[in-house]
């Protein structure tokens, strides 16, 4: 977060960084949910600062919601979903039962595990099946093949595929555009997906007066 944040909203909605901010502007807005103040936490190994700096602001006692958006990344979800809690629960918070479950509070607290609550992965991964069986999708994959069989060892290790391949669709678009957040402003993710369905379920259980 920004040294001089402020709490603006009682709706609060924690994303690990920018490109997940804008992403969810975007979606938010087409959801039509309103009175979501977006937090950008600064990288995932912040939360547990952040999250205490948060807890600690003069105005966070009014603060009626609070939605937490975490990859898995190379974990199962929940894994990543037991490691949260046990971070809400040592500043005090709400704890849910179960991955994408609501705790009463107050606050009322959810947490959603990307890509799916469910396996390993990231936002990448989800806007990526929105790409499924089309003819980009077969022209990334080889572009992406390429590159990989030219990689030595060392760099295949940390590469990370996913990320590529949304870089290298964005490079498809006209205008490009240099991030995922960036793209979902320009609406290039299909909201109306099946695959976003689990994350529309998660922000109006939330959210929805």
């Amino acid at each position: 977060m920004e040294k001089k944040f402020r709490i603006t909203s009682d709706r609060l909605l924690a994303v690990e960084g920018k490109d997940e901010v804008n992403f969810f502007k975007k979606f938010i807005e087409c959801e039509k949910i309103l009175d979501v103040q977006i937090i950008d936490i600064g990288g995932k190994d912040k939360f547990p600062t952040e999250l205490r700096a948060l807890r600690n602001l003069e105005d966070f006692d009014n603060v009626k919601v609070i939605g937490f958006v975490r990859d898995a990344e190379a974990n199962k979800a929940e894994n990543t979903f037991k490691g949260f809690c046990d971070m809400l629960n040592k500043n005090r918070l709400p704890v849910p039962n179960t991955v994408n479950g609501c705790v009463a509070g107050p606050p009322k607290i959810s947490i959603f595990i990307m890509p799916d609550n469910q396996g390993a992965g990231m936002l990448e991964n989800l806007c990526l099946e929105t790409l499924k069986d089309q003819n980009i999708e077969s022209c990334i994959d080889q572009y992406i093949s390429c590159f990989e069989s030219n990689m030595d060892q060392t760099e295949k290790v940390i590469f990370n595929f996913s990320k590529a391949k949304v870089q290298a669709y964005l490079a498809s678009r006209a205008p490009i555009v240099n991030s995922l957040g960036l793209g979902a402003q320009k609406g290039y993710w299909d909201f109306n997906h099946a695959c976003f369905n689990q994350v529309k379920t998660f922000l109006h259980s939330l959210f929805d007066l």
